[in-house]
């Protein structure tokens, strides 16, 4: 696929031919001794030129640093790797005993793979890599992950392997919120990334929060998704109170904006949180001149759930998408696969925006879902989960939609003319 950043294979089933060439020991360090948990790769700015990389320890291990260098000078690694410390911190989790380590690579080249150790400078970690963005690009895909929340996620550590498998080349992957059951129960967040971990840290993530983000053991007891953003360092480019849940980010030719739709959940903590997002929406969507607009939210603006209304997070923010032409709006919460015709307020009009409901990751199901006149295509993945592969090009975006077996579901796409802009990540 031309334009395309195919990966050096599958990196992470090469671990061992990579071991077979690292130099041991490293300047006298204990290699493999350092033991990181959830190693976990996002982007806090370019991605052609930078890379954050978050992963926890035990308290043991209080001090964390990442050595790295190009992957072409792995026989010569520690004359040529760059030794980072990381922000250290201890999770905020009752009786936990971790730490979370967070480190973010500056003035890296674009395209170009790297190879990185974890560790405290005495003791390191096996090889770790990941792989910056092209400066230009006219065509990436990126994978898409419905509602992973479960009571056991097994299946989404299933679903996430096979579709990174099935796509080597994704530039990143996102969840569309409620990742867990029980945003404050640590053991939840535990099993969500022992499941994922292979894939994340090879793979940048760049997640959103949902409603069970902020769910706490007590029922009924809410808080804000403090070990969401503990756990995921994202842009900080959101409006004041929401950073790290609400932000934007650009790929290739296009502009990614990520909403907290969580206004029943967060109001006690932040009434105006809406229209904070409001006044930060306008101003960003206005600012961006990349072709293609996506938004990732987790309450769809149109359910398909019965008994659902999301009519404060619509006011809110579909004019704000008819305004700025927002190409496609893709949310979560209602477990199910949905696309809307094109819409510009609720009349189906030519382009305007599509508005997709993601489907689900993890083992949690619905049975009474119901589609209405706007959708254009409904499934419901009762049987299994399933994901989405979103190609974007200079003048097409395409989307697939594909189950845990690999049938597909759908498949659609929208174009635009051509232009001799520059591209640029």
């Amino acid at each position: 696929m031309a334009g395309y950043r195919i990966r050096d294979g599958i990196l992470i089933f090469l671990l061992a031919a990579v071991l077979a060439v690292l130099p041991v020991p490293l300047a006298g360090a204990v290699a493999d001794a350092y033991t990181a948990q959830h190693v976990t790769l996002t982007w806090t700015d370019r991605a052609s030129v930078t890379q954050t990389i978050t992963w926890k320890t035990e308290s043991s291990w209080p001090v964390g640093k990442i050595m790295y260098a190009e992957k072409a000078d792995s026989n010569v690694f520690t004359a040529k790797a760059t030794v980072v410390t990381a922000t250290s911190r201890p999770l905020p989790a009752d009786g936990s005993g971790l730490v979370v380590h967070v480190a973010a690579l500056t003035g890296l080249k674009p395209d170009t793979t790297y190879m990185y150790l974890l560790g405290d400078g005495d003791s390191w970690s096996r090889p770790y890599w990941f792989t910056t963005a092209p400066a230009n690009t006219a065509a990436f895909r990126f994978l898409v992950f419905g509602d992973s929340q479960s009571d056991r996620y097994e299946s989404w550590g299933r679903l996430v392997r096979q579709a990174y498998q099935a796509n080597p080349q994704a530039a990143f992957l996102t969840v569309v919120g409620d990742l867990v059951d029980v945003g404050a129960d640590y053991g939840q967040w535990q099993e969500w990334f022992d499941a994922a971990e292979a894939v994340i840290s090879n793979v940048t993530v760049m997640p959103l929060t949902g409603n069970h983000e902020t769910y706490t053991p007590v029922w009924g007891e809410r808080t804000m998704p403090v070990l969401f953003t503990a756990q995921f360092k994202l842009p900080a480019n959101g409006p004041d109170g929401l950073q790290g849940l609400v932000y934007s980010f650009d790929y290739g030719d296009a502009h990614f904006v990520i909403l907290d739709s969580q206004e029943r959940e967060e109001a006690r903590f932040i009434p105006d949180m809406l229209a904070r997002q409001q006044a930060w929406l306008d101003a960003d969507l206005a600012a961006t001149a990349k072709r293609w607009k996506i938004v990732l939210l987790h309450k769809t603006p149109y359910p398909v759930k019965s008994g659902r209304s999301n009519e404060p997070v619509k006011a809110a923010f579909v004019p704000l998408f008819d305004k700025h032409r927002v190409d496609v709006v893709i949310s979560g919460h209602d477990h199910v696969y949905a696309r809307t015709y094109p819409l510009t307020g609720d009349k189906i009009t030519a382009g305007g925006t599509i508005y997709v409901t993601a489907g689900r990751s993890g083992a949690k199901a619905y049975q009474y879902v119901t589609p209405n006149e706007l959708h254009e295509f409904f499934h419901n993945p009762f049987e299994e989960p399933n994901y989405l592969v979103v190609e974007v090009g200079q003048d097409k975006l395409s989307v697939k939609t594909v189950s845990q077996s690999g049938q597909q579901i759908d498949s659609w796409q929208r174009m635009k003319e051509r232009t001799k802009e520059k591209i640029a990540s």
